[in-house]
Formats: C-alpha cells, sequence, structure tokens
C-alpha cells in the first residue's frame, strides 16, 4: 500500500487496517519515499525475551531481586496498601 504524507491525517485508519493485514505502508512526499511503514513481527519465544531482560537488569543480582517483573510490580504499587493507611 502506498499513502502521502497528506492522506496521513484523513486516511490514518486505512494505515492501521493494512499493518493489521501484514501489509508494508510506503509513505510519500512530492513522488519521493519518506520512509516504509512495517507491521510488527510477533515474539516467538517469551522465555528467551524473559532471560534477556533479567540478564539486562542484572544490577539488582546481588540484592537477591529473583525476578524483574515482580520486582518493579512491588515498586510501582505506592505506600499505601489500604484505606487504614491514609
Amino acid at each position: 500500500m502506498q499513502l502521502t504524507a497528506s492522506q496521513l491525517q484523513s486516511k490514518h485508519k486505512a494505515l492501521i487496517d493494512a499493518l493489521k493485514r501484514g501489509e508494508t505502508v510506503e509513505i510519500t512526499y512530492h513522488g519521493q519515499t519518506l520512509g516504509v511503514v512495517h507491521p510488527v513481527t510477533p515474539t516467538t519465544n517469551s522465555q528467551e525475551q524473559e532471560a534477556a531482560m533479567n540478564e539486562f537488569f542484572g544490577m539488582h543480582r546481588d540484592l537477591g531481586v529473583a525476578n524483574v517483573e515482580s520486582e518493579l510490580r512491588n515498586i510501582r504499587k505506592g505506600r499505601r496498601r489500604s484505606l487504614s493507611d491514609l
């Protein structure tokens, strides 16, 4: 599919629909290609991705953090856990 830069405002739904169908969309401006939008490729191995995240966030290894996701969830909970803490 090909869209001009001016069509992006009025036909943004067509762009999204094309990406959902797995199509690549070329964006042009005055007849020249500005860029190409590709649909995202799904992650195939979530265990491999989680291992890479844990490796990347390995700075907490010495603190005894077992899982990055659970630690972040813990941090984002906030200080108040119930109405009695108010």
